[in-house]
C-alpha cells in the first residue's frame, strides 16, 4: 500500500483579491455549494475503488475553504476516514482567511480531525489590505489571531512582500505584530502581478506604488534573521518553521512525491505522470456525475523530464536535495551530466554543492536564473 497525499480544492471565496490568479468562484449560491461538495465525493470513490492507499496528507485549499459552512468540511472528512486508509500521523490542513472563521468553525474543525490551519493574513496594514482588495481589515485579523492558538498547536500564518503602498517599516509592523502570537510557521511570499487578475490591468496605475525590488528583498532578508530570533527556521524559499512544524503537505511537491488532487482545477501526480481537472466549475460537476472523473489532460512525465523536475524543485527546499539521492532515483551521477551549469553557477556564486546542492543567499534571490539552468 502506497503513502500519498490528498489535495481537495473549494473553489469559493467571499470576493476575489485583486492579485488572486488561482480558479475560485465569489459568492456562489448554496445548491452549487453542495452539489460540489456531492461530486467531491464521488471523485474519490474513483481512487477508493481503484487503488491501494494510505493517505498520510490532506490539505483542503482553495479559494477560501473557511467560506463555506463548517458542515461541507466535516462531513468530507467524515467520508475519507469512512473509505481510506488514514495514517494516524496524518497531517490535515485547511486554509482559512480571517473574515470567515469563527470559534465555532475553529471547534468543529477540530472536532472533524483537522490539525493544522494556514491563515491568510498577508498583511496588517489596513491601505496595503484595501490595495489588493481583502476583504478582512488588521482589526479582525488580529482577533482571529488571539483565538487560532486556542484550538490549534499547528497553525501558519501567510504575508506578502512587495504589495502597493508597502514600505520597510510597515512590513516590519506587520510581521513582528504575528509574531506576538507565536505562529510555528510563517509563509513570506513575493508580489506576482499575473495577467488576467485586476491588480495586472491596473498595472501601470499602481507600479508607482510598489516598492522597488531592492526594497522588497529588504523586507524579506530582515524577515528571515526576525524569524530566526523567533525560533523558526528558513526551510523553503518562503517558508519557515519551528522544528517538526514544516508543512508535511507541502514538502510531498518539493520532494517529488505523490499526490492525488480533487476538485475543479486541481492536479495530480500519480504513477508517473500528471493529471488536470477541468477548471469550469459546472462542467467539472457535470462530468463527475456521468464518468466519476473530470480530468482534462493527462501528462506522461519522462526520465528526462523527471529529473528536472527534481531539481527545480528540489532547490526550492534551503538545503537543497542529496546528490546520491539524485543518483538513487535516476542512475546518473549529477556533477558529470550537469558539469557546466554546476561552473556556471558557481563562478557567479548562485549554489553551494558539497554532498548536497542547494542555493546560495544570491541564489535564493536568483532562483529563476538557476532554474532556466535546468530547463
Amino acid at each position: 500500500m502506497r503513502n500519498i497525499g490528498l489535495y481537495i480544492h473549494v473553489p469559493f471565496c467571499k470576493k476575489k483579491c485583486y492579485y488572486c490568479d488561482f480558479v475560485s468562484y465569489e459568492n456562489v449560491d448554496d445548491d452549487m455549494v453542495f452539489a460540489y461538495f456531492s461530486v467531491l465525493e464521488n471523485e474519490l470513490i474513483f481512487y477508493k475503488e481503484n487503488y491501494e492507499i494510505e493517505i498520510d496528507t490532506i490539505y483542503i485549499g482553495g479559494g477560501t475553504p473557511s467560506f463555506v459552512p463548517a458542515k461541507y468540511i466535516s462531513k468530507l472528512l467524515e467520508f475519507i476516514y469512512s473509505n481510506f486508509n488514514i495514517k494516524t500521523t496524518c497531517e490535515i490542513s485547511i486554509e482559512a482567511n480571517p473574515e470567515s472563521i469563527t470559534k465555532e468553525k475553529l471547534k468543529s474543525y477540530r472536532k472533524a480531525g483537522i490539525n493544522r490551519l494556514s491563515v491568510g493574513i498577508q498583511s496588517l496594514n489596513d491601505i496595503e489590505l484595501r490595495a489588493i482588495g481583502r476583504v478582512h481589515d488588521s482589526e479582525v485579523a488580529l482577533k482571529i489571531l488571539s483565538m487560532v492558538p486556542l484550538y490549534f498547536e499547528n497553525f501558519s500564518v501567510d504575508v506578502i512582500t512587495g504589495l502597493p503602498y508597502q514600505t520597510f517599516e510597515s512590513f516590519v509592523q506587520t510581521l513582528n505584530a504575528l509574531l506576538e502570537f507565536s505562529p510555528p510557521h510563517v509563509s513570506i511570499y513575493s508580489l506576482k502581478i499575473e495577467e488576467g487578475t485586476p491588480l495586472f490591468e491596473k498595472y501601470e496605475e499602481c507600479k508607482s506604488l510598489l516598492p522597488s525590488e531592492d526594497e522588497e528583498r529588504g523586507m524579506f532578508w530582515w524577515a528571515r534573521d526576525r524569524l530566526s530570533e523567533a525560533g523558526l527556521y528558513h526551510y523553503e524559499i518562503s517558508n519557515f518553521a519551528k522544528k517538526g512544524f514544516e508543512c508535511k503537505h507541502n514538502l510531498k511537491y518539493w520532494n517529488v512525491d505523490e499526490y492525488i488532487g480533487v476538485g475543479c482545477a486541481a492536479h495530480s501526480f500519480f504513477e508517473g505522470c500528471r493529471y488536470y481537472n477541468i477548471s469550469n466549475i459546472k462542467e467539472y460537476v457535470k462530468k463527475i456525475k456521468e464518468n466519476g472523473l473530470a480530468v482534462k489532460g493527462k501528462e506522461f512525465i519522462s526520465s528526462e523530464e523527471s529529473e528536472k523536475e527534481f531539481i527545480i524543485l528540489g532547490l526550492r527546499k534551503i538545503e537543497g536535495f542529496s546528490l546520491d539521492e539524485f543518483k538513487e532515483r535516476f542512475s546518473i551521477v549529477f556533477e558529470r551530466k550537469y558539469k557546466s551549469q554546476i561552473e556556471k553557477l558557481k563562478k557567479y556564486g548562485l549554489i553551494d554543492i558539497n554532498g548536497r546542492i542547494k542555493l546560495t543567499k544570491r541564489g535564493i534571490d536568483l532562483a529563476n536564473l538557476v532554474w532556466l539552468e535546468f530547463i
